[in-house]
C-alpha cells in the first residue's frame, strides 16, 4: 500500500499536466485560426482550464473569455498568452506573445505562394491548415514533447493530403470555404498530437526583463517623428483613367462623369490643404506631400521612374492605386516600375468572395492595435480588386478584402472580365486590399481596388474614412518601417525562444514587441477617426436596413430599392453627401446641419424635442419614407408627435407594357396612383411651407421673414427617387428627363430652395393642331441596332394606335407628332439639328429627336432615339423617317 499511493499521486499529477498541455495546444490553435467560431470556442475553453489554480486566477480566465468575446478574434492574441501564464506555462506564454503577434502581422505573405500545377488546391489556400500547426509547435513544442511535435507535423501533412485528394472528388468550394470545416481541419493535428503529449517541466520566466524591454520599445515608438502632409499631387501624365480633371456638375451624367476622381481631388484638398496635378513627367514632385500614381494607361519613362524612386527613398510618400485584371495594361505599367525597384508585383486577376460576389469584410475594432486602418467594426464594401503576386519582406497589411478567391482575368468576358465562379483550384485566403512598406526614409502604400473613390461611390462613409486613414499611415513612414521589420524580428524571437528560452531573448523580444506593437497602434489609430462637417461632408445620409446603396444592379433583387444614383448625385450641387451603412446609424442631429433620411426604421426617427431644437438652430432634415411605411403604426405615431398626419393623394398614372421592345407593346396602361402625403394640424409647432405629391416641407413656429429656422421635408415617395425610377450610376451621358429632374428636385429641396415644377422642364408634348406639310414617306425601326421593321407609308389601316396590333398607323402618328414638335420646339441650328428638348410621344415614351434639312431648310429626315434607360421599355430603339 505504501508504494501504491505515491504512484497513483504521481500518475494523477501527470494526467493533470497532460490535460493542461492539451488545453494549451487547443487554445493556441484557436488563436492562430481566428474567426468568430474560434473566438466562441476559445471563450468556452478558457474558464475550464484543467489545472489546479486559485479562485482569482479562474475569475481572471472568465474575464479574459468575456474580453475576447466582446472584442473579437484579434483579442485572442492577447488573451491566449495571458491564459497560458495563468495556468502555469510562463515560457509558452512568452513564446505565444511573440509568435501570435508575428503571425498576425505577417500572415499576408501567404498570398505570395505561387500555384503548383500538380496540386488540386492552391498552396496559398493552405494557411488555415499549416499556420495553426506551426504556431502551436513554436508555442507549445517544448511543453508537449518531441513525439507530440512529430504528431502535429504529420497531422498537418495528413490533413493537407486528404484535402488535396478530396478536392478532386468530393470537396467543392462550398465545403472548402465553410468556416466550420476549415476550423475542424485546423484542429485535426492537435487532436492527433493529444495522444502523444508528455508534459515537460516548465521553467520560470523573469517577466521583469520582458516588461522592461517592452516599455523601452514602446517609449521609443512614441517619439518616432511623423511627417505631416501638406499637399497631394495626382498623376495625369500617364493616362486619364479615373481622371481628376473631369467636371461633376448638374448637367454631367453617365460613366464619363461618374467613373472619375474629380470629387477625390476636391476631398483631398479639404483633407490636407492643397492638391495639384502632374501634367507631364517634367513637373516637380511634391515636397512634404503625397504623390498618387493611379492606374497608368501609358508607361512611365525610365528617367521618370528613376526620379520617382529617388524621391521616395529620400522621404517621399507614394500612393499607388491599382485595379483588377490588368485593364488597359495598367498592372503591366505599374509592375514595370514597382517590381524591379521595390519587389512589389500585381497579379492580373480579380478578387471576390466565397460565392462569386464583391467582398464586404468587417474588421473588429481591436484589430487597430495591429495596424489595421479598417478596424471600425462596420462593413467595408469592395467592388473588384486585384491581388499581389509578391511584396517586400517588410510589407504590412493595412486592410483586407476578407476571405476571398483570386481569379485570373478573362478578357473574352464583358464587364468584370471573368466568370466569377468559385473553384477550389483558385487561391482562397484573406487577400490584402491595402498594403504598405517603408523605403529608405519614405513609404509606399498600394490600394488594390480603384472603385471606392470614384464619383459615384465616394458618398459612402467607409470610403472617405479609408482615404483619411491611408494619408494618416503615410504620415508615419518610420512607424511603417518599424512595423514591417518588427514582424520579422518577432518571428525570429518566437523561434529563438522555442529553441532556447534565454533571458536575453525575453528582454530583446520584449523590446521588439513594445516597439512594434506601439508603432502598429499608432497606424491603426486612424480606425477611430471621426468625420468632420465641412471637411468630410455637408449632408449626412442615414437609411433604414431595407434601403440599398449598391453600384451594380445585379446585386439588387426585385422588390429592393437602391439609392446610389440619387445620393451620389447630390455632390453635383456641392452638398457633399456621406452615407452610413443602411440600418447602422441613429442620427445625432448635433453632428450635421443637413440630414437626409431614406426609408428610415422607426428607431432612427428623431424625437420631437431634438427635431424642433435642430430646426430652430437653422438645421434642415429631409425624410423620404417608402410608400408602404405610411401603414406603419410607429411612423404614424411619430408624425402625430410632430402635429402631422398622413392622408391619401389619388391621381392618374401611366404604366408601360412589361415586354421589352417597341413593337411588342399594346399601349400604355392608365392607372390610379394612390400614395400618402402629410398635412399639419392647426395646433402643431410646424407650419406648412410647400407641397407637392412627392415632398412636403414645414418650418417651425414662430415664423419669420426672411426665414431663419430650418426645414423639415417629408414625403412617402422614396421609391420615386430610387435607381429603378431615375436610373443607375452607369446611366449614359444622355439621361432620362425624369432621372435628371428627380436629382434637381431633391437637391433644390435639400438646399432650401423652392420646389421645382413637378413636370420635367425638358420634356415636351407635341402641340395640337395642324401638322407641317413635310413628305417623309419612308420609315425604319431598329431595336438594339437590329432592323425590325421598314417600309413606306401608304393607305393607313384603321384600328387602335397600338405598336403591336397596328404598327404602321402608330408610326404615322409618331411621325406627325415629331414634325409638330420640331416646328414648335426645335429650330434649325445646322444641317443636322439635335433638339435640346425631349419629345413625350405616344404611350408616354421619351424620345431624343434629331433632324436633317436641305439647303432650303426643309426637313429631309427625322430620327427618334429611345435609350433603354429612359423608361421601362428595356431596349434601345431608333425610329427613322425619311424621304
Amino acid at each position: 500500500m505504501t508504494d501504491v499511493a505515491p504512484t497513483y499521486g504521481a500518475e494523477l499529477a501527470r494526467s493533470k499536466d497532460r490535460a493542461a498541455s492539451i488545453w494549451g495546444m487547443g487554445l493556441t490553435a484557436f488563436a492562430a485560426s481566428g474567426g468568430d467560431i474560434a473566438v466562441v470556442l476559445s471563450c468556452l475553453t478558457l474558464p475550464f482550464a484543467p489545472s489546479a489554480i486559485g479562485m482569482w486566477r479562474r475569475i481572471i480566465l472568465i474575464l479574459l473569455a468575456g474580453f475576447a468575446l466582446a472584442l473579437g478574434p484579434s483579442a485572442l492574441v492577447v488573451t491566449t498568452p495571458a491564459a497560458l501564464a495563468l495556468i502555469g506555462f510562463p515560457v509558452a506564454a512568452s513564446r505565444a506573445l511573440f509568435a501570435l503577434m508575428a503571425f498576425t502581422l505577417s500572415a499576408h505573405h501567404l498570398e505570395n505562394l505561387p500555384s503548383v500545377t500538380w496540386l488540386s488546391i492552391h498552396p496559398g489556400s493552405t494557411g488555415f491548415i499549416l499556420m495553426p500547426t506551426l504556431v502551436t509547435i513554436v508555442v507549445m513544442g517544448r511543453v508537449v514533447g518531441w513525439r507530440a511535435v512529430a504528431a502535429l507535423t504529420l497531422g498537418a501533412a495528413a490533413s493537407f493530403t486528404l484535402i488535396e485528394l478530396g478536392a478532386a472528388r468530393w470537396i467543392n468550394y462550398t465545403i472548402f470555404t465553410d468556416p466550420v470545416f476549415r476550423l475542424v481541419v485546423a484542429l485535426v493535428p492537435m487532436g492527433i498530437a493529444s495522444f502523444f503529449v508528455s508534459s515537460q517541466v516548465n521553467a520560470t520566466v523573469r517577466w521583469r526583463g520582458l516588461v522592461l524591454g517592452a516599455a523601452v520599445g514602446a517609449l521609443i515608438a512614441l517619439i518616432l517623428p511623423t511627417k505631416p502632409t501638406s499637399s497631394i499631387i495626382f498623376d495625369e501624365a500617364h493616362g486619364t483613367w479615373e481622371t481628376v480633371q473631369s467636371s461633376f456638375e448638374p448637367d454631367d451624367f453617365g460613366r464619363v462623369a461618374n467613373y472619375t476622381y474629380s470629387l477625390l481631388f476636391k476631398y483631398a484638398a479639404q483633407t490636407v490643404g492643397s492638391t495639384s496635378i502632374l501634367e507631364t513627367e517634367a513637373d516637380s514632385l511634391p515636397q512634404g506631400g503625397i504623390f498618387v500614381l493611379k492606374m497608368p494607361t501609358q508607361p512611365l519613362s525610365d528617367a521618370f521612374a528613376d526620379r520617382l524612386e529617388v524621391w521616395v527613398r529620400d522621404g517621399g510618400r507614394l500612393l499607388v492605386i491599382a485595379d483588377h485584371t490588368d485593364l488597359y495594361d495598367t498592372s503591366q505599367y505599374l509592375n514595370s516600375f514597382l517590381t524591379p525597384r521595390f519587389g512589389l508585383k500585381l497579379n492580373s486577376d480579380a478578387v471576390y468572395n466565397s460565392i462569386g460576389l464583391p467582398t464586404v469584410p468587417i474588421t473588429e475594432r481591436f484589430a487597430a492595435l495591429f495596424g489595421r486602418i479598417d478596424a471600425h467594426g462596420r462593413p467595408l464594401p469592395w467592388m473588384t480588386g486585384a491581388s499581389l503576386g509578391s511584396m517586400p519582406a517588410n510589407a504590412i497589411r493595412l486592410a483586407t478584402f476578407g476571405p476571398s478567391f483570386s481569379e485570373p482575368g478573362d478578357y473574352s468576358r464583358q464587364n468584370r472580365f471573368g466568370p466569377f465562379i468559385p473553384r477550389v483550384s483558385l487561391r482562397f485566403t484573406d487577400h490584402s486590399a491595402v498594403a504598405a512598406f517603408g523605403v529608405g526614409r519614405g513609404a509606399i502604400a498600394i490600394i488594390l481596388d480603384s472603385t471606392p473613390w470614384s464619383n459615384f461611390s465616394q458618398f459612402k462613409e467607409q470610403y472617405l474614412h479609408l482615404f483619411r486613414a491611408i494619408v494618416h499611415a503615410l504620415e508615419r513612414p518610420l512607424a511603417i518601417q518599424v512595423l514591417g521589420w518588427g514582424a520579422i524580428a518577432l518571428t525570429v524571437m518566437a523561434v529563438a525562444t522555442a529553441l532556447w528560452c534565454h533571458p536575453i531573448f525575453l528582454v530583446a523580444g520584449g523590446f521588439v514587441l513594445g516597439l512594434t506593437l506601439t508603432s502598429s497602434a499608432q497606424i491603426g489609430l486612424a480606425s477611430f477617426s471621426t468625420p468632420v462637417e465641412g471637411r468630410d461632408y455637408g449632408l449626412r445620409v442615414v437609411s433604414g436596413a431595407s434601403a440599398r446603396f449598391e453600384f451594380l444592379g445585379q446585386l439588387v433583387g426585385p422588390g429592393e430599392r437602391n439609392y446610389a444614383r440619387v445620393v451620389s448625385a447630390m455632390a453635383k450641387y456641392d452638398l457633399d453627401p456621406m452615407a452610413s451603412t443602411p440600418g447602422s446609424e441613429v442620427p445625432n442631429l448635433l453632428n450635421s446641419r443637413r440630414w437626409l433620411l431614406i426609408e428610415p426604421d422607426p428607431e432612427q426617427l428623431p424625437a420631437f424635442e431634438n427635431l424642433i431644437r435642430h430646426m430652430r438652430r437653422g438645421g434642415d432634415i429631409a425624410i423620404l419614407f417608402a410608400p408602404d411605411q405610411a401603414a406603419s403604426p410607429k411612423v404614424r405615431q411619430w408624425l402625430a408627435s410632430l402635429g402631422l398626419y398622413a392622408q391619401r393623394a389619388i391621381g392618374l398614372a401611366v404604366a408601360e407594357d412589361a415586354k421589352p421592345g417597341l413593337l411588342n407593346r399594346k399601349g400604355a396602361s392608365l392607372l390610379r396612383d394612390a400614395r400618402a402625403v402629410t398635412g399639419v394640424q392647426p395646433t402643431s409647432l410646424l407650419k406648412d411651407r410647400e407641397f407637392d405629391v412627392l415632398l412636403q416641407s414645414y418650418t417651425v413656429r414662430p415664423t419669420k421673414f426672411p426665414r431663419t429656422g430650418g426645414l423639415l421635408i417629408v414625403g412617402f415617395s422614396a421609391d420615386q427617387f430610387s435607381d429603378d425610377a431615375v436610373g443607375e450610376v452607369w446611366e449614359g451621358v444622355q439621361p432620362s428627363a425624369l432621372g435628371r429632374h428627380r436629382e434637381r428636385q431633391l437637391a433644390a429641396a435639400l438646399m432650401g430652395k423652392n420646389f421645382l415644377f413637378p413636370f420635367p422642364d425638358n420634356l415636351t408634348l407635341p402641340p395640337t393642331g395642324a401638322v407641317p406639310k413635310v413628305s417623309l414617306p419612308a420609315y425604319a425601326v431598329f431595336e438594339n441596332g437590329k432592323a425590325v421593321l421598314s417600309g413606306r407609308f401608304g393607305i393607313l389601316p384603321m384600328g387602335p394606335l397600338s405598336p403591336l396590333e397596328n404598327p404602321v398607323r402608330y408610326l404615322s402618328e409618331l411621325r406627325d407628332g415629331a414634325l409638330a414638335f420640331i416646328a414648335s420646339s426645335c429650330p434649325k441650328v445646322s444641317e443636322k439639328t439635335k433638339c435640346k428638348q425631349r419629345l413625350l410621344g405616344l404611350d408616354a415614351i421619351e424620345w431624343m429627336v434629331t433632324w436633317a434639312a436641305d439647303d432650303k431648310g426643309q426637313i429631309t429626315a427625322v430620327e427618334l432615339l429611345h435609350e433603354r434607360r429612359f423608361s421601362g421599355m428595356g431596349s434601345v430603339v431608333n425610329v427613322v423617317f425619311a424621304q
